[in-house]
């Protein structure tokens, strides 16, 4: 009698979460009626928590505003940047009204410190101020340094663009549901769990092949899943490195790097990284004579695997 394989939710992220919540809810729109009369209320309470699930996920998919955020920043940042240097630069230039106008402008900026270090909502303060003194208490200046106004005006666009992407962030977050992932997630996790139980119960009592069945199409998923998300470790003793060929004297220590293999039921065969999965140590690895080279699981790995080679003249 099979029975359904326990998923690991705790590891799945949101999306795959909400991937196979959705496959299961597949399964019981097709599922047989044994399977269905078995289960009672239980579907439709079990979509009324995926639906909740589903506006989540909506509300996550519609949340791509924070790449354009960090971008319009990174453009905000890069024009300041380039206008402290150029203000820097011209302090020393020999014509004395120019530098003279460069350093006045140069301490105003100073006195805002890293504006690209504080928080969006202050650096946007902190820049709309700049570009006003720009325009105003230092106009005479800033017409006097060469190459300044086009950085100015990157500035001014950087920071419109910069400005109402963060106002788009803030209606967007008054759309945000009441309920968060973590109480959907258990909610419909708790519902899962009741559906699996009695599922399990009809296979066993051999009542209809219809709960074999509804587990043998979901038990495959359930597999892969916690294959790619429960990230077990893996014995290095288990490791498959390839023969070390023989090795040339040299009168100094020898170190070959051998290729490590690792086979697994679901992704196949892994060729492990040296420095990422296991890192190498030697043994009578200078002389002429059989030497030793150790591997040591790290990461995913565990453990350790020791392979020999011949050293000749």
């Amino acid at each position: 009698m099979e029975k359904f394989n326990v998923i690991l939710f705790s590891y799945l992220p949101n999306a795959a979460h909400f991937n196979y919540c959705s496959r299961v809810n597949e399964e019981l729109l097709v599922a047989g009626s044994a399977v269905i009369n078995a289960l009672g209320e239980l579907p439709a309470e079990y979509r009324v928590w995926l639906a909740k699930e589903t506006g989540l996920m909506e509300w996550v998919k519609k949340s791509d505003l924070t790449e354009q955020i960090v971008e319009a920043d990174h453009r905000v940042d890069r024009a300041l940047v380039a206008i402290n240097a150029q203000v820097h630069a011209l302090e020393f230039n020999p014509d004395v009204l120019v530098s003279a106008a460069a350093l006045r402008v140069g301490i105003m900026l100073k006195n805002y410190g890293k504006v690209y270090r504080k928080p969006y909502e202050e650096e946007e303060g902190d820049v709309r101020a700049i570009l006003l003194q720009f325009a105003g208490a230092y106009a005479a200046d800033m017409a006097l340094l060469p190459g300044i106004p086009e950085w100015v005006t990157e500035l001014q666009g950087a920071l419109t663009e910069f400005q109402q992407l963060l106002v788009q962030r803030d209606a967007h977050s008054l759309q945000k549901p009441k309920e968060g992932f973590r109480f959907v997630r258990r909610s419909i996790e708790g519902v899962y769990h009741q559906i699996v139980t009695l599922v399990d119960a009809g296979a066993a009592l051999n009542t209809s092949p219809d709960f074999a069945a509804f587990i043998d199409r979901l038990n495959p998923e359930i597999a892969r899943l916690n294959a790619e998300f429960h990230r077990v470790r893996r014995n290095m003793a288990d490791a498959e490195p390839e023969p070390v060929p023989q090795q040339q004297y040299t009168g100094q220590p020898v170190t070959p790097t051998p290729n490590v293999y690792y086979v697994t039921p679901h992704d196949g065969t892994v060729k492990l990284q040296l420095g990422k999965d296991y890192n190498l140590t030697y043994k009578r690895n200078t002389d002429v004579g059989n030497a030793e080279c150790t591997l040591h699981g790290k990461g995913l790995y565990r453990g350790s695997r020791t392979v020999t080679f011949v050293i000749t003249r």
